[in-house]
């Protein structure tokens, strides 16, 4: 039999006895001192040390990698977490934002309440909001009847008017806002006292000025004040800027539009002023539709 049979024939013995022997040849190789080794010791670790290192290097490399993957992964989890808390942070931030925002619009009602103390108000909140051209431009409050909210009282904030009470229900209560069409309010020029009437067009960011003489003295910027001679609203409170004015050759009345101190769709809080001095008697004609006052 040749030595290639027998190499065919016995190949796992003889791979398994490498197998065995290499490592131990190795290992004593390295057990002795350099001094001691033979050729056959220097040889063996001559072929074995580049394998050596290669299978070191892809162990290392593989732990290596392993190492990076677990940290890679938590990493991702520490990431995943604090992405979580930064989200929770904006969101409590927002509310802390908007909760200082309404005890700021609190403070500025109360500071307003308290230097008229003539008036008594009754507050509330917007519960409900209608501000389609096609309709009453309204917005309900939290307070009626039980609350001592009438028709026809005024409702204001800080700012200046917000509009009347239109009706009224056991525990919520309709605001006509001034922008509406069916809102007639008797006003002055606050610089020259000049008087005429703000009345809305139905659009939530501007009104315009009726029955303002064409010989008076009124220029773009004057404020406007409610003149209280309406009977609905207390004299003095901001109604609106006046802009665009036109004053035509021809005529009894000079034309202009009017800017509202109060936006109507951003109300959040606002007072009913339930009683305040009045001069005089006066109905208050000036918000029954198709009447002027």
């Amino acid at each position: 039999m040749s030595v290639f049979a027998l190499l065919r024939r016995y190949r796992e013995l003889i791979l398994v006895a490498v197998l065995l022997v290499v490592p131990l040849g190795v290992y004593f190789a390295h057990a002795r001192k350099p001094s001691e080794r033979s050729r056959l010791d220097r040889a063996i670790l001559w072929l074995t040390t580049p394998v050596e290192r290669a299978v070191g290097w892809t162990v290392s490399g593989a732990v290596g990698a392993w190492d990076g993957y677990l940290a890679l992964r938590h990493a991702r989890e520490k990431a995943t977490a604090l992405s979580q808390k930064v989200n929770e942070l904006e969101i409590e931030r927002q509310q802390l934002l908007a909760e200082r925002a309404e005890v700021e619009r609190l403070r500025k009602l109360l500071g307003f309440a308290q230097a008229s103390p003539d008036r008594k108000y009754v507050g509330g909140r917007i519960v409900g909001v209608r501000l389609a051209p096609a309709g009453l431009q309204v917005v309900t409050i939290d307070r009626g009847a039980e609350d001592g909210v009438e028709k026809l009282m005024p409702v204001v904030v800080a700012d200046g008017v917000v509009g009347r009470v239109h009706a009224v229900s056991a525990h919520t209560a309709d605001v006509l806002v001034v922008t509406d069409r069916n809102s007639s309010i008797a006003a002055v020029v606050e610089r020259t006292r000049a008087r005429a009437n703000v009345r809305g067009l139905g659009k939530p960011d501007a009104c315009k000025l009726d029955y303002a003489l064409r010989v008076e003295d009124m220029i773009e910027g004057d404020v406007l004040v409610t003149s209280g001679t309406d009977g609905v609203f207390p004299r003095g409170l901001p109604i609106g800027k006046v802009t665009k004015l036109e004053r035509n050759q021809h005529g009894l009345f000079q034309e202009a539009r009017v800017v509202p101190s109060v936006d109507v769709t951003r109300l959040e809080e606002v007072l009913v002023v339930t009683d305040w001095e009045r001069t005089a008697d006066i109905l208050p004609a000036a918000y029954v539709p198709g009447h002027a006052p």
